[in-house]
C-alpha cells in the first residue's frame, strides 16, 4: 500500500461521519424552521384583502402617472425636434 492508497482509505472513513453530521444539521435546521413558523402571526383574511387592494390601487395610479409623464416628455421632445 502506497501513500495514495492510505489517503483514499482515510477519506472513505471520513465520508460517513460527514454524511451523519450533514443529516443532523439538516434535521436541526428544519426543526428550528418549524418552530419559527409556529411563532408567525398570520394576518386574517380582511387584512390581506385590504392590503392587496391598496397595493393594486397604488400600482395602477403610479402606472398612469408614469404613462402620462412618458406621453408629455415624448410630445415635448417631438415639438423640440420639429422646431430645430
Amino acid at each position: 500500500m502506497g501513500d495514495s492508497d492510505i489517503k483514499k482509505e482515510v477519506e472513505k472513513q471520513k465520508e460517513p461521519q460527514k454524511t451523519e453530521k450533514t443529516a443532523k444539521k439538516k434535521a436541526g435546521f428544519f426543526r428550528s424552521l418549524k418552530a419559527e413558523f409556529k411563532r408567525i402571526i398570520w394576518p386574517d383574511k380582511d387584512t390581506v384583502v385590504k392590503e392587496t387592494t391598496a397595493v393594486v390601487v397604488v400600482t395602477v395610479i403610479l402606472g398612469v402617472i408614469i404613462a402620462l409623464l412618458d406621453f408629455v416628455i415624448k410630445t415635448g421632445l417631438d415639438k423640440i425636434i420639429q422646431i430645430g
